[in-house]
């Protein structure tokens, strides 16, 4: 991998052969949702996506948490989708390209067979920031408004920064394509990524249809905990971003009510060691969290919108299952606004080396002591984040 400089700064330039080639992309930003489509370079603005000319297929094999069961196929071509009540919003329900949240990483083949030599291509990225109803002053690129007038940049010239949506410029060589078609390809992948899960490679699907990589949906268990995620204020009067169960915690310094609870208060998150749990989250606050578990991968079962809070919900559609790339094992999951997200999963303790280690517990808490999290890291550290105690 080399670099080039474009629009005012340094950006990746790598060159691949006209084949299938793995990509392993993690989004470890801060804060900032990735919405990816790989696009033709415009050949009048070199640097620059063509948004009307799509790029090849990229197919999607694995998450952070593992394969997942059965490709999932991103075309390009998507814009990250606005919201019907708010164009100047996200649709955190999609539909998506590749969408990475903080955290969240995806196992990619692009399929670059039959381009021809020197083609290039532009790695770009439209989501919002924050996501899903961004300021427009975290989103630069060529011809942008000027936004000096709110404390943003002026507008964006080509071949100067900032730009935050080119990421990366793919150009192919010369050489000769991979031997097996990509249908014969696709159809091998697809039978040893079932044959992963049937093997035990991947463990089982916690709630599958009888067959161990085949989700079952909708949810129709029983549900082990209902918790929230939340907006409150600190002693100051800052917006401070919390976890919390179904059950209100008072009232926070504006005299609304609260579920939310700091990370010190009492851990109320204590399954026992071995357990399977299933949890339904309520996102009470405007924004989408990535929930990130220590631990544990989960699996994703659904997401219901809902109306009223812990109190009084109901609600107001039918379940949605998971994307396609979100099926499977997942460390972090995309929690949207006025959904409650259904989570299952499986408290194993590490198989560690000696008995002192297996039997270390906390000494805040006397038991084995793990977190969740939003990853958007300003949340978790103020104050997202709750003990998760295994006893």
């Amino acid at each position: 991998m080399d670099t080039i400089l474009v629009n005012g700064g340094v950006y990746p330039k790598v060159s691949v052969p006209p084949q299938r080639v793995r990509f392993r992309m993690l989004n470890g930003s801060q804060a900032r949702f990735y919405h990816l489509n790989l696009y033709q370079e415009d050949s009048s603005q070199p640097g620059e996506a063509n948004l009307n000319v799509p790029g090849p297929t990229m197919y999607q094999l694995g998450t952070e948490g593992g394969f997942l069961p059965a490709l999932a196929v991103h075309t390009n071509g998507i814009p990250c989708p606005p919201d019907a009540n708010d164009p100047t919003c996200a649709n955190p329900n999609g539909p998506f390209n590749l969408l990475l949240a903080p955290a969240e990483r995806a196992d990619v083949v692009i399929d670059f067979n039959g381009v021809p030599a020197n083609s290039s291509f532009i790695l770009y990225a439209d989501a919002p920031a924050p996501f899903p109803c961004g300021d427009s002053r975290n989103d630069y690129f060529t011809g942008d408004p000027d936004q000096t007038a709110i404390g943003g940049a002026p507008t964006t010239s080509a071949g100067f920064g900032p730009n935050t949506r080119t990421l990366m410029k793919i150009t192919v060589t010369a050489g000769a394509g991979d031997t097996l078609p990509t249908t014969n390809w696709l159809d091998s992948v697809n039978a040893q990524l079932q044959g992963s899960f049937a093997s035990g490679n991947q463990p089982a699907l916690l709630y599958n249809s009888g067959v161990p990589w085949e989700p079952a949906f909708p949810f129709a268990g029983v549900v082990h905990r209902m918790l929230t995620l939340n907006e409150d204020f600190d002693e100051f009067g800052r917006l401070i971003q919390t976890l919390g169960t179904s059950v209100q915690n008072g009232v926070n310094n504006q005299g609304l009510p609260t579920w939310g609870r700091p990370y010190l208060d009492a851990s109320t998150e204590t399954p026992a060691a071995g357990s399977t749990e299933v949890w339904q989250i309520m996102n009470l606050t405007a924004d989408v969290h990535p929930i990130h578990f220590h631990l544990v991968n989960v699996q994703l079962i659904q997401r219901q919108k809902f109306s009223g809070d812990p109190s009084n919900l109901s609600f107001t559609d039918a379940p949605t299952p998971p994307d396609p790339n979100e099926i499977g094992w997942k460390e972090t999951v995309r929690m949207n606004p006025g959904e409650v997200t259904t989570v299952i999963m499986k408290f194993d303790l590490p198989q560690l080396p000696t008995a002192a280690m297996r039997n270390a517990v906390s000494p805040r808490t006397g038991g084995k002591e793990y977190v969740w999290h939003c990853h958007i890291l300003e949340h978790e550290e103020h104050d997202m984040m709750r003990p998760l105690i295994v006893t």
